[in-house]
Protein backbone atom coordinates (compact mmCIF):
# COMPACT_ATOMS: atom_id res chain seq x y z
CA UNK A 1 0.00 0.00 0.00
CA UNK A 2 2.81 2.42 0.94
CA UNK A 3 4.74 1.48 -2.20
CA UNK A 4 1.67 2.20 -4.31
CA UNK A 5 1.24 5.65 -2.71
CA UNK A 6 4.92 6.49 -3.19
CA UNK A 7 4.67 5.46 -6.84
CA UNK A 8 1.65 7.70 -7.33
CA UNK A 9 3.39 10.61 -5.61
CA UNK A 10 6.47 10.13 -7.79
CA UNK A 11 4.32 10.05 -10.92
CA UNK A 12 2.48 13.19 -9.82
CA UNK A 13 5.80 14.99 -9.21
CA UNK A 14 7.03 13.99 -12.68
CA UNK A 15 3.82 15.26 -14.26
CA UNK A 16 4.09 18.57 -12.43
CA UNK A 17 7.69 19.00 -13.53
CA UNK A 18 6.62 18.26 -17.11
CA UNK A 19 4.54 21.43 -17.13
CA UNK A 20 7.51 23.72 -16.52
CA UNK A 21 9.23 25.04 -19.64
CA UNK A 22 12.64 25.20 -17.93
CA UNK A 23 14.29 23.20 -15.19
CA UNK A 24 15.94 24.75 -12.15
CA UNK A 25 19.35 24.15 -13.74
CA UNK A 26 18.30 25.91 -16.93
CA UNK A 27 16.89 28.83 -14.98
CA UNK A 28 19.97 29.21 -12.81
CA UNK A 29 22.41 28.90 -15.73
CA UNK A 30 20.78 32.00 -17.25
CA UNK A 31 21.72 31.37 -20.86
CA UNK A 32 18.77 33.50 -22.01
CA UNK A 33 20.14 34.08 -25.47
CA UNK A 34 20.20 30.31 -26.08
CA UNK A 35 16.73 29.84 -24.59
CA UNK A 36 15.43 32.60 -26.87
CA UNK A 37 17.23 31.08 -29.84
CA UNK A 38 15.55 27.71 -29.24
CA UNK A 39 12.14 29.38 -28.97
CA UNK A 40 12.75 31.34 -32.17
CA UNK A 41 13.89 28.19 -33.95
CA UNK A 42 10.42 26.77 -33.24
CA UNK A 43 8.68 29.99 -34.37
CA UNK A 44 7.38 30.87 -30.91
CA UNK A 45 5.94 34.30 -30.09
CA UNK A 46 7.81 36.72 -27.87
CA UNK A 47 5.09 36.14 -25.27
CA UNK A 48 6.43 32.62 -24.78
CA UNK A 49 8.95 34.17 -22.39
CA UNK A 50 6.11 34.40 -19.87
CA UNK A 51 6.12 30.60 -19.61
CA UNK A 52 9.83 30.68 -18.81
CA UNK A 53 9.37 33.47 -16.27
CA UNK A 54 6.64 31.45 -14.59
CA UNK A 55 8.94 28.41 -14.40
CA UNK A 56 11.98 30.35 -13.16
CA UNK A 57 10.20 32.50 -10.59
CA UNK A 58 9.86 29.36 -8.47
CA UNK A 59 13.64 29.31 -8.20
CA UNK A 60 14.00 33.06 -7.58
CA UNK A 61 15.54 33.63 -11.01
CA UNK A 62 14.78 36.61 -13.24
CA UNK A 63 15.08 36.37 -17.01
CA UNK A 64 17.16 38.81 -19.06
CA UNK A 65 14.50 39.79 -21.58
CA UNK A 66 16.93 41.58 -23.93
CA UNK A 67 19.23 38.56 -24.26
CA UNK A 68 16.22 36.31 -24.70
CA UNK A 69 14.76 38.47 -27.49
CA UNK A 70 18.10 38.77 -29.31
CA UNK A 71 18.42 34.99 -29.26
CA UNK A 72 14.80 34.53 -30.34
CA UNK A 73 15.34 36.80 -33.35
CA UNK A 74 18.35 34.70 -34.42
CA UNK A 75 16.27 31.56 -34.00
CA UNK A 76 13.50 33.04 -36.15
CA UNK A 77 16.05 33.40 -38.95
CA UNK A 78 16.36 29.61 -38.89
CA UNK A 79 12.60 29.05 -38.66
CA UNK A 80 11.21 31.69 -41.03
CA UNK A 81 12.50 30.13 -44.23
CA UNK A 82 10.85 29.85 -47.58
CA UNK A 83 10.58 26.10 -47.06
CA UNK A 84 8.62 26.51 -43.81
CA UNK A 85 6.45 29.19 -45.38
CA UNK A 86 5.61 26.91 -48.29
CA UNK A 87 4.83 24.01 -45.93
CA UNK A 88 2.46 26.18 -43.87
CA UNK A 89 0.75 27.32 -47.07
CA UNK A 90 0.35 23.81 -48.50
CA UNK A 91 -1.26 22.74 -45.21
CA UNK A 92 -3.48 25.85 -45.32
CA UNK A 93 -2.45 26.66 -41.78
CA UNK A 94 -2.14 30.25 -40.63
CA UNK A 95 1.10 31.97 -41.49
CA UNK A 96 3.40 32.42 -38.52
CA UNK A 97 3.01 36.11 -37.69
CA UNK A 98 6.56 36.19 -36.32
CA UNK A 99 7.76 35.62 -39.88
CA UNK A 100 5.45 37.61 -42.14
CA UNK A 101 6.81 41.12 -41.59
CA UNK A 102 10.56 40.57 -41.28
CA UNK A 103 11.02 37.60 -43.62
CA UNK A 104 9.63 38.30 -47.11
CA UNK A 105 10.87 34.94 -48.47
CA UNK A 106 8.70 33.17 -45.89
CA UNK A 107 5.64 35.20 -46.87
CA UNK A 108 6.16 34.76 -50.63
CA UNK A 109 6.65 31.01 -50.20
CA UNK A 110 3.62 30.84 -47.91
CA UNK A 111 1.49 32.35 -50.70
CA UNK A 112 3.02 29.92 -53.22
CA UNK A 113 2.07 27.07 -50.88
CA UNK A 114 -1.48 28.37 -50.63
CA UNK A 115 -1.74 28.61 -54.44
CA UNK A 116 -0.43 25.05 -54.72
CA UNK A 117 -2.96 23.85 -52.15
CA UNK A 118 -5.75 25.69 -53.99
CA UNK A 119 -4.77 24.13 -57.31
CA UNK A 120 -4.64 20.62 -55.83
CA UNK A 121 -8.00 21.07 -54.16
CA UNK A 122 -9.55 22.34 -57.38
CA UNK A 123 -8.25 19.30 -59.30
CA UNK A 124 -9.65 17.03 -56.59
CA UNK A 125 -13.01 18.83 -56.68
CA UNK A 126 -13.20 18.45 -60.47
CA UNK A 127 -12.56 14.69 -60.12
CA UNK A 128 -15.26 14.44 -57.45
CA UNK A 129 -17.75 16.31 -59.61
CA UNK A 130 -17.09 13.93 -62.53
CA UNK A 131 -17.53 10.94 -60.23
CA UNK A 132 -20.73 12.49 -58.85
CA UNK A 133 -22.18 12.86 -62.35
CA UNK A 134 -21.21 9.31 -63.36
CA UNK A 135 -22.95 7.93 -60.26
CA UNK A 136 -26.08 9.99 -60.87
CA UNK A 137 -26.30 8.65 -64.42
CA UNK A 138 -25.74 5.08 -63.21
CA UNK A 139 -28.47 5.45 -60.58
CA UNK A 140 -30.95 6.56 -63.28
CA UNK A 141 -30.20 3.50 -65.42
CA UNK A 142 -30.15 0.83 -62.70
CA UNK A 143 -33.42 -0.93 -61.87
CA UNK A 144 -32.18 -3.08 -58.96
CA UNK A 145 -33.32 -1.24 -55.81
CA UNK A 146 -30.52 -2.63 -53.61
CA UNK A 147 -27.89 -1.52 -56.11
CA UNK A 148 -29.56 1.90 -56.35
CA UNK A 149 -29.48 2.16 -52.56
CA UNK A 150 -25.79 1.24 -52.48
CA UNK A 151 -24.97 3.79 -55.17
CA UNK A 152 -27.03 6.46 -53.38
CA UNK A 153 -24.96 5.86 -50.25
CA UNK A 154 -21.81 6.19 -52.32
CA UNK A 155 -23.21 9.38 -53.83
CA UNK A 156 -23.87 10.72 -50.32
CA UNK A 157 -20.22 10.07 -49.42
CA UNK A 158 -19.06 11.90 -52.54
CA UNK A 159 -21.39 14.81 -51.78
CA UNK A 160 -19.89 15.02 -48.29
CA UNK A 161 -16.39 15.02 -49.74
CA UNK A 162 -17.42 17.74 -52.21
CA UNK A 163 -18.71 19.88 -49.33
CA UNK A 164 -15.49 19.28 -47.38
CA UNK A 165 -13.33 20.15 -50.39
CA UNK A 166 -15.35 23.32 -51.02
CA UNK A 167 -14.86 24.29 -47.37
CA UNK A 168 -11.12 23.74 -47.72
CA UNK A 169 -11.06 25.87 -50.89
CA UNK A 170 -12.94 28.62 -49.02
CA UNK A 171 -10.35 28.49 -46.23
CA UNK A 172 -7.48 28.78 -48.70
CA UNK A 173 -9.23 31.68 -50.45
CA UNK A 174 -9.68 33.40 -47.09
CA UNK A 175 -5.99 33.01 -46.32
CA UNK A 176 -4.99 34.21 -49.78
CA UNK A 177 -7.19 37.29 -49.38
CA UNK A 178 -5.27 38.17 -46.23
CA UNK A 179 -2.05 38.51 -48.27
CA UNK A 180 -3.30 40.28 -51.38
Amino acid sequence: MITKRLSLLALFAILLNGCATLSETECVSGNWSQVGYQDGKFGRDSDYILNHESACIEYGVRIDRNQYEQGRQKGLEVYCTGHNGFQHGVKASNANQNCTAAFPEYTASYKDGLFSRHENLQVHLDELMREHEILRQAIRRIEDEKEKERLNLELDDIDEEIRDTNNQISRVNYLLDMYR
